[in-house]
């Protein structure tokens, strides 16, 4: 995930957090990356850090992407015999829209990206993503990572759970080849197969969606026709994974590899895949919470504490916590917390003290919020890269 190398994830530790500041106690609030506070009633504390979901590993063993190709090829031939599926069509050009959506939650945001296709040909550690950067890997065995890595952020294990994002088909097309019932909370290597769903378009190219929930996968049969948007399965951890995310590849109709990214450094295919394509860094605020005690995250694949909480009474503790995704040294949050009659509370700002992290979150803490009140609802506010985002809570005797 990390932009340089000196900060690449060890293969050991292929998901951690790293806790740049104590969750516990009370932490100094002066630090360079601190704008300080303007106006009374500073934090007493402040924690958090970066969140590394890194994918180290071959995605499918080479007897497993065979055995892909070989089903996707058999039942395309099927399909054209029986007269079920047009040659294809050169002219169709498919492009894809955002292979991701959120249910039933409403936060800003739901996803990072922790790795691009590498360029690179070389190994081990010679890394080239389709913008130049290293946002990539690739391993000893001559392995270059070949699709895109989109997980779930935060809480991936919670809303993986709760089926909460799902894969949906980016172009139309019909099912060549699904797969399901293999197990998905995979932390590493393992070599089991993956719960995935392969759609070929009119134009002949086809896109992988794997790593999904399993018993999510579409009901739908190979042949069947699937509808931009429409729902394929939830993101998962099946098959060699470190926790849930899509791992998504796109091939053109000769079945060579694409990068669905357009850049300077893509050396697959000349156009961008995306019907709009995203910035190298989309930067935003996925999250705003506040709660009695900061979020936990176990170890892979035990399921995440948020510690959410929205209702407090005057002098109980208050953590405010901001969840980012690409987030740039560059970039500073602007933080208010407002009284239900429009005054300001506590204002300060931050900076994050890394280049970029693909994901990130930070807390500020009061161990006696508000010992006077008043009640009512108050807002917590946090402006980031030209947007602002509320998370209200209400305080009462």
């Amino acid at each position: 995930m990390p932009h340089t190398p000196a900060r690449r994830v060890a293969a050991s530790t292929p998901l951690r957090l790293l806790c740049l500041f104590s969750s516990l106690g009370l932490a100094p609030l002066a630090s360079a990356n601190d704008g300080g506070f303007a106006a009374a009633n500073p934090p007493e504390g402040k924690g958090g850090g970066e969140y590394v979901h890194r994918e180290l590993y071959e995605h499918l063993t080479e007897s497993q992407r065979r055995d892909v190709w070989d089903n996707i090829h058999r039942n395309l031939r099927t399909l054209e015999q029986e007269g079920r599926l047009a040659p294809p069509n050169s002219l169709a050009n498919a492009t894809l829209a955002w292979p991701l959506r959120a249910n039933g939650i409403t936060d800003p945001g739901y996803h990072g990206i922790s790795n691009f296709v590498d360029h690179n040909a070389s190994y081990t550690g010679f890394i080239r993503d389709y913008n130049c950067g290293v946002r990539s890997y690739d391993t000893s065995s001559g392995y270059n990572h070949m699709g895109v890595d989109i997980y779930t952020w935060p809480f991936s294990w919670q809303k993986m759970n709760n089926n909460q994002v799902q894969v949906i088909a980016g172009a139309p097309g019909t099912i060549a080849y699904r797969s399901d019932g293999n197990y998905d909370r995979n932390c590493a290597f393992n070599s089991g197969n993956w719960n995935a769903v392969y759609v070929r378009h009119a134009d002949g190219s086809i896109a992988w969606y794997g790593h999904l929930k399993n018993g999510s996968v579409t009901t739908k049969a190979v042949g069947a026709a699937v509808a931009q948007g429409e729902y394929l399965g939830v993101v998962g951890s099946s098959g060699n994974s470190t926790g849930p995310h899509l791992h998504l590849e796109v091939y053109d109709s000769t079945g060579r590899l694409n990068d669905p990214f357009q850049g300077a450094c893509n050396s697959l295919n000349p156009n961008s895949w995306w019907q709009a394509q995203r910035p190298y860094y989309d930067s935003a605020i996925n999250k705003l919470t506040t709660g009695g005690a900061p979020a936990v995250f176990p170890s892979c694949p035990n399921v995440e504490t948020s510690n959410e909480k929205t209702a407090f009474r005057y002098g109980e503790p208050v953590y405010f916590t901001a969840y980012f995704r690409d987030q740039l040294n560059t970039q500073q949050g602007q933080y208010r917390i407002i009284r239900p009659n429009g005054t300001v509370f506590s204002t300060w700002t931050h900076n994050s003290p890394a280049a970029h992290y693909s994901s990130s979150w930070w807390y500020w803490y009061w161990t006696s919020f508000a010992p006077t009140g008043p009640s009512g609802t108050w807002r917590f506010e946090v402006t980031f890269n030209g947007q602002t985002h509320v998370k209200t809570f209400t305080m009462s005797p």
